[in-house]
């Protein structure tokens, strides 16, 4: 097997150069130069030689190559045609024979799709702002396929996946990826550790997948509390869900059968205490409905 060095900034240049490519911004493409950076993300995936991992984003390959001698599959899905002409060529050169590399935008198909064949892998991705929440939200819709997720995101994005209530960066996103996960914050990621350098610093998280806590139709209704408590979060919990239900007299009255005071915001109620809101919600919507 030839080695190369996809770490290396001058074999990065040299790539770029070669295939007439420019990083593209819109895309988040910064290429990962620390090798020491690869191993934290590769040891926070946990990587056994059974595991099939679904990398998103693999770029030029500096943890594609990193993690192929170590698993038994590694499918590695890029949107940008011209980084899975200069991907290719490197595996064909380097002999790597269980790298299946998809051109396709990953949101594109249903991650079953994505696995080709496969029932159950790890995801590891180095993912641009834009896209986290999309792609959380596609990879969480068959989070049973998924055994783990260990991403590369901007650090703010990092701090909003693992906030605790009362803190600035909780919110929506944080309540979805906690009620579908357990979420762990595994450190910064300096800018400079990728080519071209980003602007902002970012950071290694590693999600958990867990069973859905609450059936259906109340996960449903969680949802749209969040959304609703945190799309107004600087109004009080009864203002920001009277629109939920044409009814500030009804969202008073779930609030306190549920114990939480008309008063409290958003950004204070935990995770249990969001799904037992939502919980009362489907009790009293049953309730109205049987005795009309």
């Amino acid at each position: 097997m030839n080695t190369v060095n996809p770490f290396s900034v001058r074999q990065i240049r040299a790539w770029l150069d070669e295939f007439g490519v420019r990083p593209s911004k819109g895309w988040g493409q910064n290429f990962l130069t620390d090798r020491r950076v690869a191993e934290r993300v590769l040891e926070a995936a946990r990587l056994q030689e059974t595991d099939v991992v679904l990398e998103i984003g693999p770029g030029l390959g500096a943890l594609t190559l990193l993690m192929a001698p170590r698993v038994r599959r590694v499918i590695a899905v890029e949107v940008d045609a011209r980084l899975v002409a200069i991907l290719q060529s490197v595996i064909e050169e380097g002999g790597y024979e269980n790298i299946t590399l998809i051109q396709a935008n990953a949101l594109s198909q249903p991650v079953p799709q994505l696995l080709r064949g496969e029932t159950q892998a790890k995801v590891v991705a180095n993912i641009p702002y834009s896209i986290t929440s999309p792609l959380l939200e596609h990879l969480l819709k068959a989070k049973e396929h998924l055994s783990l997720i260990v991403l590369t995101v901007q650090k703010e994005v990092a701090e909003r996946l693992t906030a605790r209530p009362g803190t600035s960066a909780y919110g929506a996103l944080s309540v979805f990826v906690q009620y579908h996960t357990e979420a762990e914050y595994l450190g910064r990621v300096p800018a400079d550790a990728f080519y071209p350098k980003p602007e902002v610093d970012s950071a290694i998280v590693r999600l958990t997948p867990v069973p859905d806590r609450l059936p259906p139709e109340e996960q449903k209704w969680l949802f749209k509390l969040v959304r609703a408590g945190f799309g107004k979060r600087r109004k009080t919990l009864r203002n920001a869900l009277s629109a939920l239900f044409n009814d500030p007299d009804r969202a008073s009255a779930i609030l306190r059968r549920t114990g939480i005071h008309t008063s409290t915001r958003a950004e204070t109620l935990g995770l249990e205490q969001w799904m037992a809101l939502a919980q009362e919600t489907v009790r009293t919507l049953r309730a109205i409905r049987e005795s009309s």
